[in-house]
């Protein structure tokens, strides 16, 4: 297909995604609140930490996940159906494998650590195991529908992919309303029960539309040594960035509950729950790019990728601005009007985390040529640990007095020196110098995230909190960030092309 072909099928699915991912927003920071005003903050505190060590041990979800989009992309780039069929079944089976082992750690090793270290009180111990063992199950059939899953975004099936993630997103607001009804049982066990359910019912839908759809998605015996050999080769250092990731993200979940207790684990859970949904927002661009990327880094047309790699960077980072700095700015008011009760800590987690997410943007595309270029072994040694660094500078920072809010600042400055790490590492792979991306990305995109930082935090603390000041401090800076990524972060090119549909438009009507 043709350049401009390309790129109106990535602007048509990214469109898609959006709407999707706006509708899902609203649903589940609706769900949360109702969540959590049923269970209270201690139980959905428990669920957090609880349901964390599951996916703390089942890191090698994240590592399936790239390893199936990956291969699947570049067996696709071939058009050849057999070497397709071939790729998922070696798939497939990967994931049964890995997906066993998983719940063997976490069935011992997991469940040992839930019995003898997680603080929770004591007559809630019979929830927490049930709800932990209940994860697990969870656990094994997200590991299952990995190859289905990556299949769909392979093909660049957005529809499907947005039908399905809809049909979650609306299942999980019943259930919300279900456990808030007050039946007699255990509150917190039938919400892990009745979320387990719904990943058997989200896995049988995506099965369904690949085996429909997909010649190339058929499960078969198949066995390729070589094929095995390069998959497995691939998952090996994929797994310890994996690892590294949820390592890091479910110690410091650990850490607080060792100085702090569940209390502080719900705050954090809030705050997660906050930087997720936007991260999955920016997330949704990438996502109808990376077929794209990965494709051209597999052809080696070095040309489109570094397009891709430093477009879609700048335009991930300015959709999470667009959409987390003014909650930034009013994270206290918006928390109120969210949550019946907020969780102490739970605005200033957010504050941070937020900020972090905005950072974390900029590694989706440099990632994804990563994975595409298939030698990951250097890029997954630096970055990942640096990140796990994380856990043990939290741990000695609580140890020695400071407040929970430093865990969040320690993870913020990491994350800036991993950036500037995956640079040196990636942009080589595409023959483009650390200069040019920074100078295509980093000196554009940092000044808007300045200025309108301090827009929003100017008028949140030079006026008191009212409705008032909420609406005017989000259009106020809304409009500033848009005329400076209109004027500022856009290249000539891209501004006459966005300023001509507009007046295409305009004029139509």
């Amino acid at each position: 297909m043709s350049i401009s072909s390309n790129n109106k099928r990535i602007a048509q699915n990214t469109i898609l995604l959006y709407f999707r991912m706006l509708l899902m927003m609203a649903i589940s920071l609706y769900t949360s609140r109702v969540v959590l005003a049923s269970l209270g903050i201690e139980d959905y505190g428990i669920y957090n930490i609880v349901g964390g060590v599951v996916v703390f041990l089942g890191f090698l979800n994240g590592t399936m996940s790239s390893a199936s989009a990956r291969f699947l992309n570049v067996s696709l780039s071939k058009q050849d159906i057999t070497d397709t069929r071939h790729t998922f079944a070696t798939l497939f089976w990967a994931t049964v494998v890995f997906g066993f082992i998983m719940v063997l750690l976490s069935e011992t090793l997991g469940l040992w650590f839930i019995l003898e270290k997680v603080q929770y009180p004591i007559e809630r111990k019979v929830a927490a195991v049930a709800v932990y063992h209940i994860s697990v199950i969870t656990l094994f059939i997200n590991i299952v529908c990995i190859p289905y899953n990556a299949m769909i975004i392979a093909q660049e099936r957005m529809k499907a992919f947005a039908y399905i993630s809809l049909f979650d997103a609306f299942a999980k607001l019943l259930i919300a309303f279900i456990i808030g009804v007050g039946f007699h049982c255990d509150k917190l066990i039938l919400y892990a029960f009745l979320i387990a359910i719904l990943q058997i019912l989200d896995c049988f839908a995506y099965v369904y539309y690949c085996r429909r759809c997909f010649e190339g998605a058929r499960v078969s015996f198949y066995f390729n040594k070589t094929q095995f050999r390069d998959v497995l080769a691939y998952i090996g250092w994929s797994s310890y960035g994996s690892f590294v990731s949820v390592g890091f993200t479910q110690g410091v979940n650990i850490v607080l509950n060792l100085f702090f207790g569940p209390a502080v684990n719900a705050a954090r859970g809030v705050a997660n729950q906050v930087s997720h949904a936007c991260l999955s927002f920016a997330n949704n661009f990438q996502i109808a790019v990376n077929p794209q990327l990965t494709k051209s880094v597999a052809l080696g047309d070095f040309s489109r990728s570094r397009f891709l790699v430093s477009s879609s960077s700048r335009y991930s980072f300015f959709l999470m601005c667009i959409l987390c700095v003014p909650l930034i700015g009013e994270a206290s008011f918006v928390l109120d009007l969210w949550l019946k009760e907020v969780p102490n800590h739970a605005v200033s987690f957010v504050q941070i985390m937020l900020t972090v997410s905005i950072l974390q943007c900029l590694a989706f595309s440099l990632r994804t040529a990563n994975q595409a270029e298939g030698n990951i072994r250097k890029y997954q040694l630096y970055e990942c640990t640096l990140l796990l660094l994380i856990v043990p500078l939290s741990y000695l920072g609580l140890s020695i007095g400071f407040p929970p809010e430093s865990v969040f600042i320690i993870h913020l400055v990491i994350e800036s020196i991993a950036q500037i790490i995956r640079i040196f590492i990636v942009t080589p792979k595409i023959h483009m110098s650390f200069g040019d991306y920074m100078k295509n990305v980093y000196l554009i995109v940092i000044p808007i995230l300045i200025l309108s930082l301090c827009v929003t935090l100017t008028i949140r603390f030079a006026f008191p909190s009212t409705l008032f000041r909420f609406i005017a401090n989000v259009l106020i800076t809304e409009s500033v960030l848009l005329v400076s990524i209109v004027f500022y972060g856009m290249k000539k090119d891209e501004r006459k092309h966005v300023i001509h549909i507009i007046s295409k438009r305009i004029r139509h009507e």
